[in-house]
């Protein structure tokens, strides 16, 4: 790395320092874990792409939920923007699609299409009310890269 790549990188941990609110002490236990190094220097899409979750199917969502319905929008660390979300969305529906943004935080990680994942279907944990629930939804998870000036905006609000 270049001196001018490794001041950019400095930058980087700083503002990452900056944003965590890490002590010097606190950011040296972070930066000693290889993994996190490798987050940070390595994995861009944390920073320049957000998750979605959205609705595919819906069948009397008590929450309201309809396909096409994004429940869901995060920033790649997993903020959720909720000004681009429905005004209710179901907590059990966003817990449920967890393991799928855990999934794509692997594939961040390692800087792979965050779109290739095998799995990116999921639904609700409600079952329907013909099997004893009250509603349900099938929900599909993706990546979406964020144009660059959104993510300055993104990074003023904390990314």
């Amino acid at each position: 790395m270049d001196k001018e790549q490794q001041e950019k990188m400095e930058r980087r941990w700083k503002k990452f320092q900056d944003i965590q609110g890490y002590t010097d002490e606190e950011m040296a236990i972070f930066r000693s874990n290889p993994e996190y190094v490798r987050i940070i220097e390595y994995a861009p899409k944390f920073i320049t792409h957000r998750i979605i979750v959205e609705v595919v199917e819906a069948h009397n969502c008590i929450a309201g939920h309809k396909a096409g319905d994004r429940i869901a929008v995060m920033t790649g660390n997993g903020h959720l923007i909720t000004e681009e979300m429905p005004k209710y969305v179901c907590a059990f529906a966003l817990f449920a699609s967890i393991p799928r943004v855990y999934a794509m935080w692997e594939r961040f990680h390692e800087d792979l299409d965050p779109d290739g994942m095998l799995f990116k279907i999921s639904r609700c944990p409600d079952v329907g009310c013909r099997r004893g629930g009250w509603g349900e939804i099938v929900m599909k998870i993706y990546a979406e890269e964020v144009p660059k000036e959104q993510r300055v905006k993104l990074g003023a609000a904390k990314e």
